[in-house]
């Protein structure tokens, strides 16, 4: 009880708002570049006009859509909402409609699932109950002093230290400590052009991201909260999230808003440069009481970062493979789980009453995101092979059965099929509390 007494008195200690008012700023622009890249590039219409279907979420299958104009509306609200969290004018209204707005988006279909989305959307959930707005804003401050309660800069690092929590648990394996993977297949992708290539295709270089990128988001909550040592691991940090925007090509600006959110685990008496632009705090700015946590929001904390900390883990209570298969592994920072490198991806149609089959011309259907994401995703699989099957009711096959030939290499394993090719996927049954038998198992021979 005591130990309790005391976390509750230390989130209730009064730190300088300059910090979570950077951060806000910081945030904003990269959810304004974020957003006017989406536009710039014609999500609308890669994902919700020239796909026949989109995947959605179990349980979300009546989240539907809107049309085109719509959609691209909605893309300019939030980018205008992005705009007024970066400003501070009217953030906490425009926090929330961009994290609704976003989430709208996010699951309309699965092969838009990126944790770093994830993200995004919680940090903006979170700033919407800071007083982040009363800093470095063009509204007009409220507060008595430059002071706000520890719990809001530590609510928003602590959601960003689940990210390296929960995908250093991942590294747990044999395949991240023995076969070095996924990190070996990705370092042999890279092109020998690239300016990294010479060091990450190396033995030194693969072995360097697989024991520092594991020593670091294990060791990320001593070596970032505890003072003594967080200003020496910024620099380790910083590089390896800079590395990773190099090696990677599908994270966007996440390694960059990553890089931004180290400032989260400082006071601001303990960064030189905003020393010197920033007031400190002294008695004229501090309010002679302290700020203190009330009970709504301690409850909110609670029950929030529970969440954070348990829903990810509802995977490894499901009889699934977690990676393998994906079931339970959304929503779980388990970042970079492995590589697969297809080598044969087909459907083909059979009508059993005549005897004749074809392959399906699924270019024209979906788009090569939502392609990918079938390699990692069995229920894409059977939800597209429904799909085809109701198109084939439509031009006069009812009893027309779809087989999937899906082959990849797992983590630099041989080749092997993901779902059973003998079976008819528009026919298969689902659910995440019983054991697929029509995935076929990982073949573990090298």
């Amino acid at each position: 009880m005591a130990y309790l007494n005391n976390f509750k008195k230390w989130l209730s200690e009064p730190v300088n708002g300059y910090i979570i008012g950077l951060f806000r700023v910081i945030y904003g622009l990269f959810m304004a570049y974020e957003v006017a890249n989406y536009l710039f590039t014609g999500m609308v219409n890669a994902f919700f006009v020239s796909p026949k279907l989109n995947f959605p979420y179990e349980g979300f299958e009546w989240l539907k859509p809107l049309p085109a104009p719509l959609l691209s509306a909605m893309l300019y609200v939030m980018l205008a909402c992005a705009f007024c969290m970066m400003f501070g004018v009217m953030m906490k209204w425009a926090a929330r409609l961009f994290a609704i707005s976003y989430l709208y988006l996010f699951l309309l279909d699965k092969s838009l699932y990126n944790n770093h989305i994830y993200l995004f959307i919680l940090l903006a959930i979170l700033l919407s109950f800071t007083n982040a707005d009363q800093f470095l804003s063009l509204r007009k401050r409220t507060l008595p002093g430059i002071v706000v309660p520890r719990w809001q800069q530590f609510a928003l690092g602590a959601q960003v230290m689940c990210v390296y929590f929960f995908a250093s648990l991942i590294k747990m394996r044999a395949d991240w400590w023995v076969l070095k993977q996924p990190v070996r297949t990705i370092s042999e992708a890279m092109p020998p052009d690239h300016f990294l290539a010479s060091f990450y295709k190396s033995e030194i270089g693969i072995n360097t991201m697989v024991y520092l990128g594991f020593s670091l988001d294990f060791f990320a909550p001593f070596l970032l909260w505890y003072k003594p040592l967080r200003k020496w691991a910024v620099l380790p940090f910083a590089l390896f999230h800079y590395s990773n925007s190099k090696i990677f090509g599908d994270i966007g600006i996440f390694p960059f808003v990553m890089m931004s959110a180290l400032i989260l685990y400082f006071e601001m008496e303990e960064i030189p440069l905003l020393r010197r632009w920033f007031p400190a705090l002294n008695k004229n700015n501090t309010p002679l009481s302290q700020p203190l946590i009330g009970k709504m929001a301690l409850g909110f904390l609670s029950l929030y970062f529970a969440f954070q900390l348990l829903f990810p883990l509802r995977g490894l209570f499901l009889p699934n493979d977690l990676d393998y298969t994906t079931i339970g592994n959304r929503f779980s920072w388990r970042v970079k789980a492995d590589a697969r490198v297809p080598s044969e991806f087909t459907f083909i149609l059979k009508d059993p009453d005549s005897g004749k089959e074809g392959e399906i011309n699924y270019r024209s259907m979906v788009n090569n995101v939502q392609i990918q994401a079938m390699l990692y995703d069995p229920r894409m699989i059977r939800t597209f092979a429904q799909w085809i099957h109701e198109q084939g009711i439509k031009n006069g096959l009812p009893n027309a059965a779809v087989y999937a030939k899906i082959k990849f290499s797992l983590n630099g394993r041989p080749p092997q099929y993901f779902v059973n090719p003998a079976m008819d996927m528009a026919r298969v049954n689902y659910s995440p509390f019983e054991k697929l038998d029509w995935v076929l198992p990982v073949e573990n021979s090298r």
